[in-house]
């Protein structure tokens, strides 16, 4: 099946990895040198799952991301630049200059705002398919979720509603092993996620390497479509590792060398099967400093306009 993954898909996998790659080093730099305001939360290690997942939606599909999923943004045609603008906090970004992270979205794109608690955009999404499956129209509603969403609530209901109305959600799992500090093992019994959800919920869940970006692509690709033919909600987890702490703050020193090494990593991985990768890396390299130049020519937020989107209960 993979030998069947179009030779123009696989690159365009590779581009969105490397773009992310180089994006993320780039936006680490600026952190630590004390120019970003929030955080930076990486996915590094894990962006083979975001790359396929934005390649396997349809242009009016709409998506869920977290924090680690930036190559989906630009799957979705989200541009680095507007991804720095938003970093650097400039009064054209996203959410201009009232954030220094990723909880924006673009709805033009089909891209819904991030919501950090983990959990959360699950019954959101729901909805959406809801509404999709209501109105008759062929549209799939995806987003991510971790192994800490499934100490939340909004998860399981999420899930369950998904299953009972048989809506097109399509959930992709990030199983990078870890809740923060916490490994999975501590947090639930049973650490395969897509057994539990097939077990829990009647949902049909596969379980693939996310470090493989032609087996991952497959996998939520052919999710998609068969939620997109009224097939119902369903699942991939995709089996990674951080490659980097929760945070920028986090030196994940809890994680051991044996285990870094045994996951390998994803761009290396798919780069050996691609031609000019080198020069795809050096054009992913020099996309990054261009939209960091242009984002940094922006202008700062409008003070006046401080108060503008903010709302308060009458008294």
């Amino acid at each position: 099946m993979l030998t069947e993954v179009p030779v123009e898909t696989r690159v365009e996998l590779f581009r969105l990895i490397c773009l992310q790659r180089a994006f993320e080093d780039r936006v680490m730099a600026l952190y630590r040198q004390g120019r970003i305001s929030g955080s930076v939360y990486t996915g590094r290690g894990q962006e083979a799952v975001a790359a396929a997942a934005g390649l396997a939606l349809g242009p009016d599909d709409v998506v869920a991301p977290l924090n680690r999923e930036l190559a989906t943004h630009f799957a979705r045609g989200v541009t680095p630049a507007d991804v720095f603008r938003n970093f650097l906090g400039r009064g054209d970004g996203p959410t201009q200059g009232r954030d220094g992270n990723m909880h924006f979205g673009v709805p033009a794109k089909g891209v819904f705002p991030l919501v950090s608690m983990l959990g959360d955009l699950c019954p959101v999404i729901v909805g959406a398919a809801l509404a999709f499956k209501r109105r008759r129209e062929p549209r799939v509603a995806m987003t991510f979720l971790g192994e800490g969403a499934f100490s939340v609530g909004d998860t399981h209901e999420g899930l369950n509603l998904a299953g009972v109305w048989h809506v097109p959600a399509v959930f992709v799992l990030q199983s990078n092993g870890w809740s923060y500090s916490t490994p999975a093992s501590a947090q639930m019994v049973n650490t395969n996620l897509a057994e539990r959800i097939r077990g829990g919920w009647s949902i049909p869940a596969e379980r693939v390497d996310g470090t493989d970006a032609l087996a991952t692509y497959e996998a939520i690709r052919a999710a998609v479509e068969r939620a997109r033919s009224g097939e119902g909600p369903q699942a991939v987890e995709c089996v990674t590792l951080r490659g980097h702490g929760h945070a920028a703050h986090d030196d994940a020193r809890y994680v051991s060398a044996e285990l870094r090494a045994s996951f390998p990593d994803p761009l290396e991985r798919l780069a050996a099967q691609i031609e000019d990768a080198d020069a795809i890396r050096q054009a992913a390299a020099e996309e990054v400093a261009a939209a960091l130049a242009e984002a940094e020519a922006a202008p700062a937020p409008d003070p006046a306009q401080l108060e503008r989107g903010v709302y308060a209960m009458p008294v």
